[in-house]
């Protein structure tokens, strides 16, 4: 392939993948202080920044326009079925197989429990959490070892999220800027 071509394909990809936006709506179900939520927020947003996604937040009572995702925020833990270091105790995405979702929860009191016993900040994981699960409603349910998108989380894992290292791989982005522009395109059609 000459040097044009790959440029042009290049910059073909990049165009069609600019510019996506996302809205996540946030029901604050566990009383999580305003502070936290800002600090979790600022988090995704630097998970979602470098595959050039937009993520806008309101509340659960605000509607604004735009591929939407619900996210519940919840001090209650989850049916005890994952081992400790599971990103699926910290949170849950409700998904079913092949098909993505639109609402998580984030369990805050095991997300700080979690970052406690691993000497990390809580704001920082819970963000990550939250990037983790909004990916299973993006992707489908699956783990991807290597990336966000782990089973597990350990101190490797914690530094990365210190660093903010921690991100989704090549294939998982194309697939998220696919689903985020089916979801606009069905959107533009309501």
């Amino acid at each position: 392939m000459s040097s044009k071509a790959l440029v042009s394909v290049v910059f073909s990809t990049a165009t069609l993948f600019a510019g996506e936006r996302m809205n996540i709506s946030v029901c604050n179900l566990g009383a999580v202080p305003d502070k936290i939520v800002a600090r979790a927020e600022s988090a995704v947003a630097a998970v979602f920044s470098p595959l050039q996604i937009e993520v806008s937040w309101s509340t659960c009572e605000e509607l604004r326009p735009g591929v939407r995702v619900l996210l519940r925020l919840r001090r209650d833990s989850p049916i005890d079925r994952a081992a400790d270091d599971s990103a699926e105790i910290l949170g849950m995405a409700f998904t079913a197989a092949g098909v993505a979702g639109n609402m998580a929860d984030a369990y805050y009191a095991a997300i700080e429990r979690f970052a406690r016993r691993h000497l990390a900040e809580s704001t920082e994981v819970l963000g990550y959490v939250v990037a983790h699960e909004i990916g299973h409603l993006l992707l489908g349910p699956g783990h991807c070892a290597g990336s966000i998108m782990a089973a597990s989380w350990n101190d490797k894992t914690l530094d990365a999220v210190r660093q903010r290292w921690l991100s989704f791989n090549q294939s998982q982005r194309a697939a998220i800027h696919r689903e985020l522009q089916a979801r606009s395109l069905l959107a533009a059609r309501r």
